[in-house]
């Protein structure tokens, strides 16, 4: 069975007259669709029912009866708000060799307008798929203008009846120009279901994913209070360091106390190197301070390698750094 969003609807006519019971009135069965498979109509549209009792089964899934009006106002008074009364109701369904059957309740307009010979045809209104296979039984009119010439079918002269959405309804749904008002409706669900679930997780965030604002400005600023604490902590950490090691120096003879700056500025930007060098470094100095007395002031002391590499590492010139060694 097709689904019901790619229906259509039709209206048809069945040529026999409805025939009266034997006391003149309005039948209690009535024939609302003809033996198929194949019904075609005068004016050149056709359908298929290949399974009569599968048709039945979906006319009366709601377990509502189906209407009877006069010249299928359902279809044409109903939608512009104007009365589509009803001439009965059928409240049964049954295949009879192939065609389908009707019980009909008749309404005493209903039963006049029959046993007057005022309407003399019944036109039922079906959904059909877009191959023409019958899906289900909606309803039916009473009519004056059969259409089929061969079978006792239903064909009332009009078009096809389709419900056309509006083009801008259908942009801002982001939806194709030939998708059903059965597929609107299901998208508009689909959005309000989003929405909903979006509004819901918005109200209720996930613990694991969300942390108050206040909470989070109150741990951001006790971690960059601990990161400063921590960097102030290295800064003496190394301070001392190198006021040590240039110390130690100095004692050592390894740097004359003018120079003693100059060294204190070179350990602070690169400890290591310093103090690699002056592991290496021979005295220069009288331990304390003095002038080495096998050393010659008046000429100019080469740089050791580990004191050129030293250079190149601080990124200063041997002339800059022999300067700082007399």
């Amino acid at each position: 069975m097709a689904a019901m969003n790619e229906l259509a609807t039709a209206r048809c006519t069945i040529l026999s007259p409805l025939a009266l019971a034997a006391q003149g009135d309005a039948p209690e069965w009535i024939m609302v669709m003809p033996a198929g498979p194949q019904l075609k109509a005068v004016d050149g549209r056709s359908w298929r029912i290949s399974d009569p009792a599968a048709v039945i089964e979906t006319s009366l899934a709601a377990g509502l009866d189906l209407p009877i009006d006069w010249e299928h106002a359902q279809d044409h008074k109903a939608p512009q708000g104007e009365r589509a009364d009803a001439a009965g109701w059928i409240d049964q369904l049954e295949v009879r060799e192939g065609a389908v059957w009707a019980r009909v309740s008749w309404t005493d307009a209903g039963r006049q307008s029959v046993e007057s010979r005022g309407y003399r045809y019944i036109s039922p209104a079906f959904m059909h798929s877009k191959s023409g296979e019958v899906a289900r039984i909606i309803g039916a009119g009473l009519v004056n203008r059969p259409a089929f010439a061969t079978l006792p079918a239903l064909a009332q002269q009009a078009p096809t009846h389709e419900d056309h959405m509006d083009q801008d309804l259908l942009d801002a749904l982001g939806l194709p120009t030939a998708t059903t008002k059965a597929d609107a409706i299901t998208a508009i669900a689909k959005l309000r279901g989003d929405l909903q679930t979006a509004t819901a997780a918005m109200q209720n965030p996930p613990l694991e994913k969300f942390v108050p604002r206040a909470d989070y400005d109150q741990v951001m600023t006790r971690a960059t209070a601990a990161e400063q604490k921590l960097a102030e902590r290295d800064a003496a950490d190394l301070e001392a360091k190198v006021n040590t090691l240039v110390e130690g120096a100095v004692r050592a003879g390894k740097i004359a106390p003018a120079s003693k700056d100059h060294y204190v500025a070179l350990a602070r930007k690169d400890f290591a190197s310093v103090e690699n060098l002056l592991k290496v470094t021979a005295p220069v100095v009288t331990p304390g301070g003095g002038p080495d007395p096998s050393g010659d002031p008046a000429k100019g002391k080469a740089l050791t390698d580990e004191e050129k590499a030293l250079c190149a590492t601080l990124g200063i010139s041997e002339e800059a750094y022999a300067k700082t060694e007399v």
